[in-house]
């Protein structure tokens, strides 16, 4: 098995007329998700205040994820570390004047909440007698499956609980890797990078339908592992412009999984475990990016391309290609962001937007993920510097009827990160 097949917005319209449940859903209603396809977290505060639009800007070890060729630009050791904060809300609810029902959503949320540590870096350049050669080794992370889900549908007539629906995610995937980059002239550089993923996915589904009475839980359990490669360029093509450019190779994921199942029905209870092992393959994603650099202004600007229907599963998977080629699609991220000095305040102000499409096709999407940024940066004793960074995203989901059953996310997520350079 391949992925998970879960319900997400399905949970408020399957059950939205019936009064009984079954196993065997009608798989219309259904979505397959690979939660490592997209799901980019962000890396470093200064890069995140900015939109995460640092193809062409990036001058700090964050440009190991971003682009390495900008590696290059870094002339002094540095050592760098951040933590990143993220809170998620989930609201759920039924739009319609309730009265004319049989039975209506409940208007719901719930929160989750995580702190971790997410990134230790350290760039080496290496003295040269012109040009720049710079090796760096990193710890990041990249993929967040942090999700919350909880949805209660109410019986009009006695108002009681016809269905009450909850989803539980959390894990990530985080990435180790050792790069360098090269001038091959004075306004020429490339870079490259090699890339060791490795993370866990834990995944948790309860439905409870309380007067027949039926409860049935899944959990999902995930150990991915994988290798990848990236190459970047970037080119100093006037005074003020700078442009970049990356190629990601497909990444090959060894994943381990653990399915376990409960469920419960007056009383009578059915449980099983299955372990799975199989391997999935992402495909070329491909970044572009320029930057204006003025004397206290720095302007950029990020596309990166990704077509999610080339996602190849092993064959003991158990999911035909022709299933991912059929429920996801190409998808193109963009990023704009501005960054402003204050040199007589030692401190630097960021502003950006960043768009983050879903890389799976659905008819309940009604808005897709959106994000505004903030951020500042502080010069410390012209030897170290801090970076805080406020991500604000929003996206909304409605059945695909009525367009009144909603499931809408609002996301925020702080990112801090301290650097020493000598």
């Amino acid at each position: 098995m391949s992925g998970r097949i879960f319900l997400s917005t399905a949970f408020l319209i399957l059950f939205l007329s019936s009064a009984i449940f079954s196993q065997e859903i009608d798989r219309n209603y259904l979505q397959v998700e690979e939660p490592s396809a997209g799901n980019f977290f962000g890396v470093g505060a200064r890069a995140m205040g900015m939109g995460g639009a640092q193809i062409a800007t990036a001058n700090d070890a964050s440009g190991l994820v971003y682009n390495p060729a900008r590696l290059a630009k870094v002339k002094r050791i540095e050592f760098s570390g951040g933590m990143t904060h993220q809170r998620i809300e989930n609201e759920t609810g039924d739009l319609r004047y309730v009265q004319f029902l049989s039975s209506y959503y409940q208007n719901q949320s719930i929160t989750q909440s995580n702190t971790r540590f997410s990134s230790a870096n350290i760039v080496l350049p290496v003295p040269t007698y012109r040009g720049s050669l710079v090796f760096a080794l990193g710890f990041n992370r990249m993929k967040s499956f942090d999700h919350a889900f909880h949805s209660t549908s109410i019986y009009t007539t006695n108002n009681t609980i016809a269905l009450d629906a909850l989803a539980l995610e959390t894990g990530g995937i985080n990435m180790w890797s050792f790069g360098g980059a090269i001038d091959l002239s004075p306004n020429i550089s490339v870079g490259g990078a090699v890339n060791y993923w490795k993370g866990q996915d834990d995944y948790l589904q309860e439905y409870n339908l309380p007067d027949v009475p039926v409860m049935e839980r899944n959990r999902y359990l995930y150990d991915y592992s994988g290798w990848n490669a990236k190459l970047g360029f970037s080119v100093d093509a006037a005074k003020f412009l700078s442009l970049g450019a990356t190629i990601d190779f497909p990444t090959k994921f060894s994943i381990d999984q653990d399915f376990s199942f409960h469920y419960d029905s007056s009383g009578s209870v059915q449980e099983y475990e299955e372990l799975g092992h199989y391997d999935l393959t992402h495909p070329y994603s491909f970044g572009a990016g320029g930057a204006l650099n003025f004397k206290y202004v720095t302007l950029a600007g990020d596309i990166n391309y990704t077509d999610w229907s080339q996602l190849e599963p092993s064959a003991r998977a158990g999911v035909d290609n022709r299933l991912y080629q059929e429920i996801y699609q190409d998808v193109t991220s963009w990023h704009v962001g501005a960054e402003f000095a204050l040199p007589k305040l030692a401190t630097k102000l960021r502003a950006g937007f960043y768009a983050d499409p879903i890389p799976f096709k659905s008819v309940y999407l009604k808005t897709d993920r959106r994000y505004f940024t903030l951020g500042a940066g502080f010069l410390i004793d012209q030897v170290m510097t801090l970076d805080v960074a406020w991500n604000h995203g929003v996206n909304e989901f409605r059945d695909d009827f009525s367009q009144m059953i909603k499931e809408s996310y609002t996301t925020d997520k702080f990112f801090v990160s301290l650097a020493y350079r000598l």
